[in-house]
């Protein structure tokens, strides 16, 4: 008997890097995210897939180096994961504008985590596309797939790893005691940011595991995209495609300005999404926290933005996607 920790859906974008018109391979590409959205949870979580593609799987047996890392991005409300993967236009320091376009769903599909063989493993199976194609087979994504996955003490260092860690409440940290890998037998485990997992590929064909995965996704519907919108190439046909999207900065809900109206030139000098992306201008990313704040006085920000600066999570900006999804944190 199969023990089910959850189930959901499941949903694979790649978010080509920055300023790239033609997306042609994986050296294309600047990240893998993996969604998992859980059955009767009004929340999502955005995965970051290390080396930008899944472990590799030949003949149902997995290879000794077919692992990878992967790490929580973002946990909210669907509708937020959805806009975090939007495009965005961004000043830097060193490279002028840059723009980062949207990024682009590639799979569709049901997911369930569960036990089995003194393991935990995460199985999925894709609606869409019918049939994977290139653009599935260059970020290793099958039409099934199951793998063993466990997930990493953050007391402890590993090597290759990101130096990131979740903050996990006391009765959750206690789960780990010395064990250096946990396996999942809470989805609690999952929902804290910069959580990380270990991958291991298992099999390619989901009657080797005997996991019942059964539904249909809806990627559009939950995420709150407007399908219209979106290139669909890669996730209808497996094609490789770029971003068609018209990057703006847009001011989330809950907005701080005191301009009484979002955006335009109200919203500039104030705590709006496009206020902030002023303030920045100029930051060399990566970059910490603390260099965020700088930066805005160097740039003589209004004491607002500097106010909101101050009340970001204290980890590394690697883009101003992430300053906008910190913005979205703790408004």
């Amino acid at each position: 008997m199969t023990d089910y920790v959850e189930k959901g859906d499941i949903y694979f974008f790649y978010r080509p890097k920055v300023n790239t018109q033609t997306v042609r391979s994986l050296d294309d590409v600047q990240r893998l995210h993996v969604v998992l959205v859980p059955d009767d949870a009004d929340t999502a979580r955005l995965f970051i897939v290390g080396k930008k593609r899944l472990p590799e799987i030949t003949h149902g047996k997995p290879k000794s180096t077919a692992r990878e890392w992967m790490m929580n991005d973002m946990t909210g409300k669907p509708r937020d994961v959805g806009e975090a993967l939007a495009p965005l236009e961004y000043p830097t320091k060193t490279r002028g504008g840059q723009e980062q376009g949207e990024a682009i769903p590639v799979g569709e599909g049901r997911y369930a985590i569960f036990v089995r063989d003194n393991s935990s493993r995460l199985a999925y199976r894709l609606s869409k596309p019918d049939k994977p194609g290139k653009a599935q087979a260059e970020l290793g994504i099958l039409a099934e797939a199951s793998y063993i996955i466990s997930v990493r003490n953050p007391s402890l260092d590993v090597p290759g790893f990101p130096d990131f860690k979740p903050n996990y409440p006391k009765h959750l940290q206690e789960k780990f005691a010395d064990k250096r890998w946990l396996d999942i037998d809470d989805g609690k485990l999952l929902d804290y940011e910069n959580a990380q997992l270990l991958l291991i590929g298992a099999h390619d064909d989901l009657s080797e595991e005997q996991v019942s995965i059964s539904g249909k996704a809806a990627l559009f519907k939950t995420l709150e995209l407007k399908e219209r919108e979106w290139p669909t190439e890669a996730l209808e046909g497996g094609t490789l495609t770029e971003p068609q999207m018209q990057p703006e900065a847009k001011a989330p809900e809950g907005d701080r300005s005191k301009g009484g109206e979002r955006g335009g030139k109200a919203a500039i000098g104030t705590a709006s999404a496009a206020g902030i992306a002023k303030a920045l201008k100029g930051a060399d990313f990566p970059c910490a926290k603390a260099d965020l704040i700088k930066q805005a006085k160097a740039n003589h920000a209004e004491n607002e933005i500097i106010d909101v600066l101050n009340d970001f999570p204290s980890r590394q900006y690697e883009t101003m996607a992430d300053v906008q999804k910190a913005v979205g944190e703790i408004r």
